[in-house]
């Protein structure tokens, strides 16, 4: 099953547990089991608020090009404060609670407690299995919230049963319970909130991607590899050196290197490759980013655009005041440069797309002076003075 059947699963089972807890809990005259039927539909509550943030993170439209992946970090935060207001709500009964049993229909209420605890367990365990399958955090939240029902149904056959013995451990077991449940919610609240932050995948993925890219032969250095990790999907941005000066063969591999990532690493939904070539063939036009005189620290701090052209004396100038990275990226590809100099690549992924279809490379530099940044790209320093 997909993602949001599950989610559908769940709400439809929460439903149906509230139904019966609130039933069982009329005819024992149990305040606790009422109250789980309450908390079961806070459950079936957190479960739509899953299925709503799945379905509608894989809407993507030309506002959101990328979907709205992190509706299902927002999804599983959301599930986390139910959680905590579960806790409290576990906390409330235990200390103030009072129960008055209804000895005459007490097994209808241990058998209803009972059948929904195995239940619980049940969905909980497959829920989890299937978020972690599907890479999905809000399954995994909701799984976690389902468990905590669990924890209330048994909380309630402790409760009844210890009327046959004539004892009452209830309070002490709640308070136990709603401090585990806390727990789970401060932990779901610190994953979800690094999630929306952009927080980097885990050391084992990020190392696994690099292996793949310096699995091929021609490529001799990885100098960036970002990894981010939100709504169960992972966003790479890699900026690499290739052993050639033929600019096509450096795309061709530049590609074959994205399609092998999205064929090993589960759960890509983007990658974006940055090529550099280690030496540049005769006939290149070179272009440098500048902003007063020096190379520009990025696409966005721009007031000039050089363009070095081979067995030509003088570059060309071009004023770039009021233009965005993206009108930036289009003036490049339009004069037909085959590298552009700059502190850093452009932040606009529209901008990295221009560049990348019309084969512009992006050379990042630390150097100030335009002529000694040329010069780490080849020795054109020669050829254009």
């Amino acid at each position: 099953m997909k993602k949001h059947h599950w989610a559908l699963v769940s709400f439809g089972f929460n439903i149906f547990q509230s139904l019966i807890k609130l039933v069982g809990g009329l005819l024992t005259g149990s305040l606790s089991l009422i109250g789980d039927a309450i908390h079961s539909l806070s459950d079936a509550t957190a479960s739509l608020i899953a299925f709503l943030s799945i379905k509608f993170s894989e809407i993507k439209s030309e506002r959101f090009p990328y979907g709205l992946y992190k509706l299902e970090n927002i999804g599983a935060i959301v599930i986390a404060f139910f959680l905590l207001f579960t806790a409290w709500e576990i906390i409330q009964r235990a200390l103030k609670g009072e129960i008055n049993i209804n000895f005459e229909n007490l097994p209808i209420g241990i058998g209803v407690t009972v059948l929904s605890l195995v239940l619980s367990l049940t969905l909980s365990f497959l829920e989890r299995r299937a978020g972690k399958k599907l890479n999905s955090p809000t399954l995994i939240a909701d799984s976690y919230h389902t468990l905590t029902d669990a924890f209330s149904s048994f909380l309630v056959l402790i409760s009844l049963s210890s009327y046959y013995f004539g004892i009452n451990i209830e309070r002490y077991v709640a308070v136990a319970v709603a401090l585990i449940i806390v727990y789970t919610a401060f932990e779901l609240l610190k994953e979800q909130i690094g999630a929306i932050l952009d927080i980097s995948a885990d050391k084992e993925t990020v190392e696994k991607i690099k292996r793949i890219i310096l699995s091929f032969p021609e490529v001799s250095e990885v100098k960036r590899l970002l990894v981010r990790n939100a709504g169960g999907r992972l966003f790479i941005d890699a900026v690499i050196t290739i052993n050639t000066d033929d600019f096509i063969k450096s795309h061709a591999i530049a590609d074959e290197i994205e399609r092998k990532i999205m064929k090993e690493i589960p759960n890509v939904d983007m990658v974006f490759i940055h090529y550099e070539p280690c030496c540049v063939k005769k006939g290149t036009s070179v272009a440098v980013l500048a902003k007063d005189g020096v190379v520009a620290r990025s696409f966005k701090d721009v007031d000039k655009i050089i363009i070095f052209k081979e067995n030509e004396g003088n570059p060309e100038v071009i004023e770039t005041k009021g233009m965005d990275e993206e009108c930036i990226a289009k003036e490049l590809a339009r004069r037909n440069v085959d590298i552009v100099i700059s502190g850093y690549h452009p932040t606009s992924n529209k901008a990295k797309w221009i560049l990348h279809k019309n084969n512009v490379f992006v050379w990042e530099t630390e150097k100030e002076n335009p002529y000694e940044a040329l010069s780490e790209v080849s020795q054109i320093k020669e050829a254009v003075t």
